[in-house]
């Protein structure tokens, strides 16, 4: 508990350069070390002049002189170990002065001991500093568990606490205040946190707290020996906590399928004379909403599983949602071109593929596009124009200035970006070739 006091003046006193600094503090957080008192917290005021010289002062290590409850005290300051916090009113300033953690003092003097070829070298404790309010045990648990990189969960709050405390771990400092309610600890952490993860593994292993979730029964596994075993015991909790950690874009179980989505499978059913399964129409929706947050998408899956009218559902739904046409260009391996201008034409409404061979008739098609009411998805061959993976990023054509998707194509098909693809197309292989040697 934090001790009652009147407003406690401190003073410095440097004989050498003959300076006196005088202040008045209202809270000091002291650390008993022997016969001295460590600063580690403190705040005063007075007029700024002063103020901001006796903050010089104690930022560079100087001894205070201070007295309280009608006991006169020495202050020891670290050098270079504190933060100051300053304001003003008028005439009157107010310094706030806090202790740092001792982390990149203890990180230094391990670099050099190892620099030096010394090997395990027992290191002080790295000491931190944490406030709370007064009485407040959940307020003190969350400021360890910020100082700390070892996992604390609330669960272990009690149990924790008591146990650093009783191993000389985490120590009360000395709080005087005329008018805050709070608590200072010490906390003393060996490298590594080593010694506040060994109070976690003797409370585990003592039964002394217990990670929230975990088997109780000690013989779970007796009846477990195989994979196939291990499911049926327990392929159920496994199931339900990857539903719970991996939400998916789409959940056909609890949602329905957009209105784009359902259109388009009608017209597959129309023009194929089949429908589009299940689990092929969670994709499309799937895809199609990633789409809509502006990130692109693959479609990952065996031959024959209809990747091409997942994609072309997924694409052309995304699409319709902005009620206009649309320029595409779809980049395939040679043997799959017809299937993929078939594919299109029984897939999607109001929308045309053709197979493009040069940049004439590239030019041919983005005429007929500008001209038209439909959607074009112009085929290009993988292997002539950019072998490697295509990226497509929705709003890539409609945010593009006119002509400029056309001329990106014909940039790829000169091959001017196959390099960023792929290293060893013919079409750049022989480019490398024609190309001039610098001379020297």
């Amino acid at each position: 508990m934090p001790e009652k006091s009147r407003l406690m003046p401190i003073s410095y006193y440097n004989p050498k350069q003959e300076i006196r600094l005088n202040a008045y503090a209202d809270t000091i957080v002291l650390e008993p070390d022997g016969r001295e008192q460590r600063l580690r917290a403190i705040r005063f005021g007075g007029y700024p002049e002063m103020v901001r010289a006796m903050s010089d002062a104690i930022y560079a290590g100087a001894t205070l002189e201070t007295e309280f409850a009608g006991e006169t005290a020495r202050l020891t300051c670290e050098p270079k170990k504190y933060e100051c916090h300053l304001s003003h009113d008028g005439i009157y300033a107010e310094a706030t002065i806090l202790s740092l953690d001792d982390e990149d003092a203890a990180a230094k003097k391990g670099k050099e001991a190892q620099a030096d070829g010394q090997t395990n070298v027992e290191l002080p404790p790295r000491k931190c500093v944490l406030f709370c309010p007064a009485g407040d045990r959940q307020a003190l648990f969350e400021a360890l568990d910020r100082k700390t990189a070892v996992p604390l969960i609330p669960e272990f709050q009690d149990y924790v606490l008591d146990e650093l405390r009783r191993r000389g771990i985490l120590r009360p400092l000395r709080v005087i205040s005329i008018r805050e309610r709070l608590e200072a600890w010490l906390l003393l952490c060996k490298k590594d946190d080593a010694n506040i993860v060994k109070v976690l593994e003797d409370g585990l292993k003592a039964s002394a707290i217990r990670i929230p979730g975990t088997l109780q029964d000690p013989h779970g596994f007796d009846s477990v020996h195989s994979v196939t075993s291990y499911l049926s015991a327990f392929g159920v909790t496994v199931a339900e906590r990857i539903r719970e950690q991996f939400q998916p874009l789409f959940d056909p179980a609890a949602e329905q399928l957009s209105p784009e989505i359902l259109r388009i499978n009608d017209f597959i059913h129309a023009h194929a004379g089949y429908s589009l399964y299940p689990a092929q129409l969670a994709v499309a929706e799937s895809v199609k909403r990633k789409l809509s947050e502006g990130k692109s998408a693959f479609i990952v899956a065996e031959c024959g599983s209809g990747k091409t009218k997942i994609g072309a559902t997924a694409l052309a739904a995304y699409q319709a949602q902005k009620r206009k046409k649309m320029f595409n260009i779809v980049l395939c391996p040679s043997h799959v071109a017809r299937k993929w201008v078939r594919e299109i034409a029984e897939t999607l409404p109001d929308t045309e593929g053709v197979i493009v061979r040069s940049i004439t008739e590239l030019d041919s098609l983005y005429t007929q596009y500008r001209q038209g009411d439909k959607s074009i998805y112009g085929r290009g061959c993988a292997e002539r124009r950019a072998c490697g993976r295509v990226l497509v990023q929705p709003d890539a054509a409609s945010g593009m200035p006119e002509g400029a998707e056309r001329n990106a194509y014909r940039g790829a098909a000169q091959g001017r970006y196959c390099k960023l693809l792929c290293k060893r197309c013919a079409l750049c292989v022989s480019r490398r070739r024609e190309r001039p040697q610098r001379t020297a």
